[in-house]
């Protein structure tokens, strides 16, 4: 039970008169560049977006209490939140403020929950700290429908003043999060990590654990791929007798792309040890023109609940640090990633049963995708004559484990 959640008619409006200058602050610290313009910024815009202090909930013994979870990140992040949506639902109603694809990824499994799609432009790659260019009217109407369902608790899991500051217009009556440069004014129930790098499911879980939602140490993600079943994914693996080795070389940022030509090589290697039937995710005509030829069969563009039925019934995924790896890992599917320039400590694929490829090749590693060099050395000096023997080796290991067949291993040559 949360500090602030234990005292029976707390001040809500807690830290609200330093606000204004404490996120002008962090905002300022986050790009120093545009110190000025963001505090000018600041002072101008939030009596617009938030024009009375943070509501008083009403306690009414007729509802269950609300519940805000901000996740303005990608499909993996929305993985790792399903730690903490298993436990959070048995006794809130959710509201979930994602992108675009949060309510085809999560409502099959999470029928419950109210989703909301917001962009957040501090989520963009480029020029998130242009405070200046962001969308005011439309996250000014945000914070409106957000501040009429009159949440009593609003969690995030980022270190990151700007979803604070939402989670205080919101007018949640408890705020937790993980501060960072002051934003602990916007919170009332700021959560300290154990370990200053830790995976963000263990994140989910601390926060779990401050709401009070009891021993959260065996919180797991987890997609309930039956539910996603479709028929164009029930065609596409139909007839498909030996174990599916799905392939997808793609992700969202370029410089996390291990090079597909490495991938056709180490494809060519691995089916001198293994019987297996692969299927090709392709996210580019190039990816398709390489590893096309490599492939038994290639998938067509799969909407996101389809993408999550063919990940459901795959046996093995091959990739790169990306959404789909989270998804598999999440359907309860082991999982082999090829990792660049992000840190595994924080975002691998969360079970034991999966394996991260990764070589400190580049002292700047891990650069958080903002590579210094005009190619990811990090991926690109690591060769598939390196992977190849890790890969092979860890799909012997799932075998010996029972967590793959062990159809997959070849005959021995009469």
């Amino acid at each position: 039970m949360s500090r602030g959640m234990e005292q029976s008619g707390g001040n809500v409006t807690q830290g609200a008169e330093k606000v204004e200058p404490a996120l002008a602050k962090s905002l300022a610290q986050a790009s120093p560049r545009t110190a000025f313009s963001t505090q000018r910024l600041v002072r101008r815009r939030l009596p617009r977006a938030v024009t009375a202090a943070p509501l008083h909930t009403s306690d009414s013994p007729d509802r269950r209490p609300r519940l805000l979870l901000l996740e303005l990140w990608g499909l993996g992040d929305l993985t790792f939140a399903t730690a903490f949506l298993r436990r959070a639902q048995e006794r809130f109603d959710i509201t979930l403020v994602g992108k675009s694809h949060a309510r085809p990824l999560l409502e099959p499994t999470f029928p419950e929950v109210e989703y909301l799609e917001y962009e957040a432009p501090w989520s963009a790659f480029r020029g998130k700290y242009h405070v200046w260019r962001w969308d005011w009217p439309t996250l000014g109407q945000l914070v409106g429908r957000l501040r009429r369902r009159r949440f009593e608790v609003a969690v995030s899991v980022r270190s990151d003043p700007r979803d604070h500051l939402l989670m205080w217009a919101a007018g949640a009556r408890y705020r937790f999060g993980f501060p960072v440069k002051g934003s602990q004014a916007l919170l009332t129930d700021p959560v300290e990590r154990e370990n200053r790098k830790q995976h963000k499911v263990v994140d989910w879980r601390a926060l779990g654990e401050a709401v009070g939602l009891g021993d959260m140490s065996a919180a797991q993600p987890l997609v309930a791929h039956p539910r996603y079943r479709s028929p164009r994914v029930e065609k596409l693996v139909a007839g498909i007798e030996k174990p599916i080795l799905c392939l997808h070389a793609g992700a969202r940022i370029p410089v996390r792309r291990w090079p597909a030509p490495y991938f056709a090589s180490l494809v060519t290697e691995l089916r001198r040890s293994f019987d297996f039937h692969l299927l090709l995710m392709a996210d580019s005509d190039d990816d398709r023109a390489t590893l096309g030829p490599c492939a038994d069969t290639i998938a067509p563009d799969l909407t996101v609940p389809e993408l999550v039925d063919f990940l459901g019934r795959a046996d093995l995924l091959l990739c790169n640090d990306s959404g789909p790896s989270h998804i598999a890992a999440s359907c309860g599917r082991p999982v082999i990633a090829l990792f660049g320039p992000t840190d595994p400590d924080w975002f691998r694929p969360w079970g034991r049963e999966h394996h991260v490829v990764i070589r400190d090749i580049c002292h700047y590693r891990p650069c958080f995708d903002y590579c210094k060099y005009a190619e990811p050395y990090c991926l690109t000096q690591l060769g598939p004559e390196k992977a190849e023997p890790e890969v092979r080796a860890h799909i012997v290991s799932l075998i010996e484990q029972g967590a793959l067949t062990n159809r997959l291993l070849k005959a021995p040559a009469p």
